[in-house]
């Protein structure tokens, strides 16, 4: 039989981790072996661990029915491993039989404490599990009443606008404010080192924007991600025709576009400047460039904040689900509606306003625990 860590460097996920760094993190692994019908885990249970397929096939069910098929190679669990009180969304049962490699979360948090390679594989793999989950929620949300607001768009400004945004700029008239109370106010940021907040702040470009300017049009593909650094910025979906509905707005400290630094997905609303301001801006080339803590802490981070849209985004969903229904145009206070709205706010953005949204914390480890400065 092949050893946990042989089994480790044939996993696709795993191909560019050197031997020696699977070998360190293999201990940690337990092999799990299912008979046809046995359960691995039950929907509503809490997660204590995440798996990994080798052989075998498991059905997913939730409420009894059968919502898919797990096969190998496949990882199962790693976006909920990272969250805090997560609950498993679904049953899984062994159709065949079935080998897994299983992770406790206590081993996750020693291989982050370790620094393995392993841990930050795990957590890339975590990331853009939970970019498909918003990207699936996107198109859940169904289609809405007829908005309040002209659609926005882009449209090059004619020749007189052009002279008189020359003559006189419409954007902010004072300096951008640091990026570094900004970083810090992020989940996992606010005590991190120096170098780990000079290494970010390297990564984000100041842009100076001006009243009206679209910043990211729904629909278009998205690459980078924006904080408001001075202004405000709201949040439009397209609803029908050329109309839009407001989400949210977002102010100082907020950011938006975050599932777009991990898969190139199109916007899933518009993003306009309510009046000049400041963003910052981060492309995927500087997101992928980040190494070692700030690459981590980062991307934990990061985690944390889609985690956070898609819990909320799904609850709105719920709430819209057992409403009367979305109203039909023009009646747009209906209870179902407005929850849908929340939604699609809450799968670009997320609104800080709102108390519940500090509730999420993804794993820590033993020296966080010990060390009260290193918690968010």
């Amino acid at each position: 039989m092949a050893t946990v860590a042989e089994e480790l460097s044939l996993l696709p996920f795993f191909s560019r981790i050197a031997r020696p760094d699977l070998d360190r993190a293999a201990p940690r692994f337990r092999r799990v072996e299912l008979t046809p019908g046995e359960v691995l885990w039950q929907q509503g249970a809490a997660v204590d661990e995440l798996a990994i397929v080798l052989v075998g096939e498991l059905r997913a069910s939730v409420g009894g029915n059968e919502v898919g098929r797990v096969r190998a190679p496949d990882i199962l669990g790693e976006a909920s491993a990272f969250v805090a009180g997560s609950e498993r969304s679904a049953t899984l049962a062994a159709v065949l039989p079935t080998t897994l490699l299983a992770l406790d979360l206590p081993e996750l948090r020693t291989l982050r404490w370790q620094r393995s390679r392993v841990y930050d594989a795990l957590l890339d793999l975590a990331q853009r599990a939970l970019v498909k989950r918003v990207a699936a929620t996107n198109q859940k949300v169904a289609q809405l009443a007829e908005g309040g607001f002209a659609s926005p768009t882009r449209r090059e400004p004619g020749a007189l606008a052009r002279l008189w945004r020359a003559l006189r700029p419409g954007g902010p008239t004072t300096p951008c404010p640091p990026a570094g109370p900004l970083l810090r106010g992020f989940p996992g940021l606010r005590e991190m080192e120096e170098e780990v907040e000079a290494e970010l702040v390297a990564g984000l470009v100041a842009e100076p924007v001006s009243e009206g300017q679209v910043v990211v049009l729904e629909g278009e593909p998205g690459s980078c991600l924006y904080i408001v650094a001075e202004g405000t910025i709201e949040v439009l979906r397209n609803v029908r025709g050329d109309r839009a509905e407001l989400l949210v707005k977002l102010g100082p400290g907020q950011q938006f576009g975050a599932n777009t630094l991990i898969e190139s997905l199109p916007r899933t609303a518009s993003c306009v400047a309510a009046g000049p301001g400041w963003l910052y801006r981060m492309d995927r080339e500087a997101f992928e460039a980040l190494r070692g803590d700030a690459r981590r802490l980062w991307r934990e981070s990061v985690l944390s904040t889609l985690a956070t849209q898609l819990r909320h985004a799904n609850r709105a969903l719920e709430r819209a689900a057992r409403a009367v229904g979305p109203a039909r145009a023009g009646e747009r206070e209906g209870g179902g509606f407005s929850e849908l709205l929340r939604a699609s706010g809450y799968l670009e953005s997320l609104p800080a306003h709102e108390a519940e949204l500090e509730e999420l914390s993804f794993v820590v480890d033993e020296d966080a625990r010990r060390n009260p400065k290193n918690r968010r």
